[in-house]
């Protein structure tokens, strides 16, 4: 075959053993030659049993893979194009699908499909990994071929916080294995997940034949933004309220002076986590490390519980006594001045809502403006409505 791997990144991708690998990081990191790449070695070892779908969230995003993959399948087993199918077809009998989730629930549309390979490109245009999950189950094979998930992404879009918790944050190639139990004989096996990471500087074939790429980068898009193109930064969150956050905003632990205005916030959570933060307000400028002063009235977030059973976006499924029976732990000794929460919790459908439950548990809260903006200028939801 004429395509072969660039070495580095792209090189460990096609030669992983791992079932979930994610690849990715800055753009032009050779991402979408690295997933075409491993399915035209993944038919060259296995043939006839080689059965791939390709997905992406919008079918416009379809097209310049499509067009890019003819180019590398035309010299890979001589694959064509079936425009009617939505599929690249091998002589061999191999296939790949070419298909798009415009709607989550697009996903439940593969229930009965099987692959030996599902490649998802840009994964965090996916808000929540449900639909991507679903398509895992579509992965067996009868023939024995060996079944694998494969995405790329870059940071930021929706998709980006959780992308990051699965992925991104255990470490570059790290591999991370997830024991299952099988519910009819008891025995424990495990899938493992890695990420790859990839600079442009990764993709040296792309810089010689397109020398001006990296200026027309820095030119579409913020300091923060292109960082995060270039670098594959996944510390920069686009769009986020606090978009300039990073390891700056983080200071080695210290002990809060006892007459700092102290302060909890409450974002309720059952099926999705919930997040109970602590705050204290800086009292005078304070030095909390070597040149490091915090000025007066920054805010010091000193400790935080965050109800999520690990897997991202599901939550531990406290009711509102057991978390506020938590709280009352954690603040022995402590005497909390100001306690807001989002309002939804004083709502009512039937029964005492969720702010009365826990009030009667012995943990008050006042609700928050937690508009964007709120009566008394940004970040004013600290004082209640």
């Amino acid at each position: 075959m004429s395509w072969t791997p660039q070495p580095g990144p792209q090189r460990a991708f096609v030669n992983s053993p791992v079932f979930e690998v994610v690849y990715g990081g800055a753009r032009g990191g050779g991402k979408t030659d690295a997933a075409l790449g491993d399915f035209a070695l993944h038919v060259a070892r296995f043939g006839a049993a080689a059965k791939g779908l390709l997905v992406r969230r919008q079918r416009v995003a379809l097209e310049p893979t499509i067009a890019r993959a003819r180019q590398i399948f035309a010299g890979a087993g001589g694959a064509k194009w079936a425009e009617a199918r939505s599929r690249f077809e091998w002589p061999c009998g191999a296939r790949l699908y070419f298909r798009y989730l415009d709607n989550d629930a697009d996903a439940d549309l593969y229930q009965g499909h099987d692959y030996t390979r599902v490649y998802v490109e840009e994964l965090t245009q996916f808000p929540n990994p449900a639909p991507v999950d679903k398509l895992k189950a579509t992965l067996r094979s009868a023939a024995g071929a060996h079944c694998g998930f494969r995405a790329t992404c870059n940071p930021g879009g929706p998709g980006h916080n959780w992308v990051k918790a699965r992925y991104i944050d255990a470490g570059a190639e790290a591999i991370i294995a997830e024991p299952f139990r099988n519910p009819f004989d008891g025995t424990v096996s495990e899938l493992k997940r890695q990420f790859i990471p990839a600079k442009l500087a990764d993709n040296p074939a792309l810089l010689k034949n397109d020398p001006n790429y990296i200026p027309r980068l820095q030119q579409s898009g913020s300091a923060d933004l292109v960082r995060a193109w270039l670098e594959g930064d996944w510390n920069v969150i686009q769009g986020a309220f606090f978009d300039g956050w990073s390891n700056r905003n983080i200071v080695a632990p210290f002990a809060v002076p006892h007459d700092w205005l102290r302060l909890r916030a409450f974002d309720w959570g059952y099926a999705a986590p919930f997040s109970v933060g602590w705050w204290a307000q800086v009292a005078d400028d304070y030095r909390a490390g070597p040149g490091l002063i915090l000025p007066r009235g920054a805010l010091v977030r000193y400790r935080e519980w965050y109800g999520c059973t690990g897997r991202p976006g599901e939550g531990v499924r406290l009711d509102a006594e057991a978390v506020a029976r938590g709280i009352l732990q954690r603040e022995v000794g402590e005497t909390i001045g100001v306690a807001v929460a989002d309002p939804s919790i004083f709502s009512q459908d039937g029964g005492p809502s969720i702010g009365e439950r826990m009030r009667r548990a012995g943990v008050r809260f006042r609700p928050a403006d937690n508009t964007r903006v709120g009566k008394a200028g940004a970040l004013s939801g600290w004082y209640w409505c």
